[in-house]
């Protein structure tokens, strides 16, 4: 049997997320990752249900895309902070937790942006 690269690109991308969150979360400041209108309006719809082999669920506040020139990994994290943690330093410490969970993964490069929506 062939491998099928979408399925494959798919686990990549899932893994990827998965890594990204568990890293983003660890980080001390952080509340929680946030979910995008998107994530929002998915988890509103009834979706098919996925085979039993492929990907698991996306990860809310993650979001990974793969530029199809380079096939460099784009994670988009955004997050809600804790009050009295500077955004900087903890969009630091989650850029460079993210850098080093994913580091394991796939053996492409990997840019990391991390947003701050809102502090609580």
């Amino acid at each position: 049997m062939t491998a099928d690269p979408l399925m494959d690109r798919e686990r990549d991308r899932y893994r990827l997320a998965e890594a990204a969150a568990e890293a983003a979360e660890g980080v001390p400041g952080v509340a929680f990752l946030r979910p995008g209108v998107v994530d929002l309006l998915r988890t509103r719809v009834a979706r098919a249900p996925r085979l039993a082999t492929g990907p698991g669920p996306r990860t809310q506040g993650v979001r990974v895309s793969r530029d199809g020139t380079t096939g460099t990994w784009h994670i988009d994290i955004r997050l809600v902070l804790h009050r009295g943690h500077r955004a900087l330093d903890v969009t630091r410490a989650v850029h460079t937790a993210t850098l080093a969970a994913t580091r394991a993964e796939p053996s492409v490069p990997v840019r990391v942006t991390v947003t701050v929506t809102g502090v609580v």
